[in-house]
């Protein structure tokens, strides 16, 4: 199985990545209202998605964790511009 903390540490990998391409540097503060549906194994391929960040120093982001259609968590992820705060 696949440990929750594995799957939310590929949510903050994903908004780091999300940030790079924008050209900014983010990182993640905090994990709220999160939901594991589904039991996940190493050989799963899984899809994550998170809103992007808006212009702003701060934001909650909604994500969601797939595995071929189905979810496997879900909640919001609170991101920050690097330097701006003390990030996880």
């Amino acid at each position: 199985m696949v440990p929750g903390v594995a799957l939310l540490a590929f949510v903050a990998e994903t908004v780091r990545r999300q940030g790079e391409r924008q050209g900014r540097s983010l990182g993640v503060t905090g994990f709220f209202k999160v939901r594991f549906r589904r039991v996940t194994f190493p050989d799963e391929r899984l899809q994550v998605s998170v809103n992007p960040m808006p212009s702003v120093s701060e934001a909650e982001l909604p994500f969601l964790v797939t595995c071929g259609g189905e979810s496997v968590v879900q909640g919001a992820v609170k991101v920050a511009n690097m330097g701006e705060k003390n990030l996880l």
